[in-house]
């Protein structure tokens, strides 16, 4: 055996291809958007949705008025790359902290 082999293209069952495609839709939906829940910035009040997937690993969506309600996304330089806002992180870290934000 070689040790991978590439999966079918089951172009001659159709039903069971859109099948396989239906269930990769679902799967890629459930992964990006499952457990996602709003927080609210403490400082700014912007809304992220975020997602704890483990106490180590966060997850945030910013929204494009998030990003300009953020003093720090909205400080930004023209295409300068901001990981995070501290002030989010803690607001985060709170949510997760009393339960409103519990991990996935």
């Amino acid at each position: 055996m070689s040790g991978w082999a590439k999966a079918p293209d089951l172009a001659d069952r159709p039903h069971q291809r859109a099948a396989v495609r239906e269930g990769t839709v679902a799967d890629r939906d459930a992964y990006l958007r499952e457990g996602l829940r709003p927080v609210e910035c403490e400082r700014c009040a912007a809304r992220v949705l975020a997602k704890k997937n483990s106490p180590q690993h966060t997850s945030v969506q910013w929204s494009a008025e998030s990003t300009r309600r953020c003093a720090v996304f909205a400080s930004r330089a023209p295409g300068e790359v901001v990981e995070s806002c501290p002030d989010l992180q803690r607001s985060i870290a709170a949510a997760a902290g009393d339960g409103r934000l519990p991990p996935s």
